[in-house]
């Protein structure tokens, strides 16, 4: 190939010679032969270092990556979970020195923690609520009075039948932590502590979630007990007075609503109907809480939680001393200090 391309070149010249002057002179093929091999080193010589070149570029982009992926931090691992933890503290304080209208210096407490936490993947979801509440009003010159106490877990776990119907089993909790008084002009009266009254709960059934925020479960295997520490208090929750542990066996249903009805208000709701088939099931046990919070900035929100119960086995005395079952509602409305930590 070489020697056909020199000659090929040398017959070129050779041509271009004879029709030009006669001072251009044609080199020989010695001479062609050389400067072809100079030609050929020097490409070869290019030709090289642009694979040296190449080369190195290669090694120093696969360390500019493994450097960088060194400096990343490491990847999360995927989490299932869905935590939320609220807490809110309430304070008013009354003073008052030589006040003609009258009236008495006070000052009020109250704090409410909630805390969630939810599991959710493929066809399994793990739901767990905690919710602890106290509050108390201090009258100066009268004895400090409980005005909130409340200490509840609810827990279930739920697997899925179709796209919005799950299998479920449901375990609720709850009780008070201090002794609570019935105040009045003659007598203050114990009606309550801890584990006196004590309700807990399991349900199995079906949960049906039409929407994320809503849920609606049907329990026709439910069992419960209600526990009275204190002799003393048994008869008032509808146990004999000697029995500390009472069995219920029935059906419950639960609607429980967690939306966020507008901007930065919430809306909390869990409404519970139960029916005892041991012990008159057409009386229906009802409990119903409600909470509705409007969070102003960060650490600040008005909230209104009411607690509405009917149960004909527990006796509630009027001011005259007559027992017997009646609804029982309470309302709290606070302003104060919220804030939430959440991980989605």
């Amino acid at each position: 190939m070489k020697k056909i391309f020199l000659i090929t070149v040398t017959l070129m010249m050779t041509v271009v010679a004879s029709n030009a002057q006669d001072t251009v002179q044609v080199p020989t093929y010695e001479e062609l032969a050389r400067m072809y091999a100079r030609l050929a080193a020097k490409v070869d010589s290019a030709r090289q270092r642009a694979i040296e070149d190449s080369i190195l570029i290669a090694r120093f982009i696969e360390e500019s990556r493994q450097a960088a992926l060194a400096a990343m931090p490491p990847p999360k691992k995927p989490t299932f979970w869905t935590n939320t933890l609220l807490s809110q503290l309430n304070f008013s304080q009354t003073s008052l020195t030589n006040w003609a209208a009258g009236g008495n210096s006070s000052v009020a407490l109250g704090g409410y923690v909630d805390a969630k936490a939810n599991y959710e993947k493929n066809s399994v979801i793990f739901q767990n609520r905690f919710q602890i509440g106290y509050g108390f009003v201090k009258i100066f010159g009268d004895i400090l009075k409980k005005a909130d106490d409340r200490l509840a877990f609810d827990s279930k776990f739920g697997y899925k039948a179709t796209d919005k119907l799950y299998f479920s089993v449901a375990l609720g909790m709850k009780t008070q932590m201090a002794k609570g008084y019935k105040y009045s002009a003659a007598d203050t009266m114990l009606v309550s502590q801890f584990a006196s009254p004590l309700n807990s709960t399991l349900a199995l059934g079906m949960d049906y979630k039409p929407f994320p925020w809503l849920s609606v479960t049907f329990a026709p295997l439910t069992g419960g007990i209600v526990v009275v520490s204190l002799p003393e208090l048994r008869e008032n929750y509808g146990n004999r007075p000697d029995e500390k542990v009472r069995k219920e066996f029935g059906a419950q249903l639960k609607v429980k609503l967690d939306k966020e009805v507008f901007k930065n208000v919430k809306v909390d709701t869990e409404l519970v109907l139960f029916s005892d088939y041991l012990n008159k099931p057409q009386n229906i046990q009802v409990l119903w809480d409600l909470s509705i919070s409007l969070q102003v900035n960060k650490f600040m929100s008005t909230n209104i939680r009411t607690n509405l119960i009917y149960d004909d086995n527990i006796k509630i005395a009027d001011k005259y001393g007559n027992k017997a079952p009646r609804v029982q509602f309470r309302e709290i409305l606070s302003i104060g200090l919220s804030y939430t930590l959440s991980n989605k």
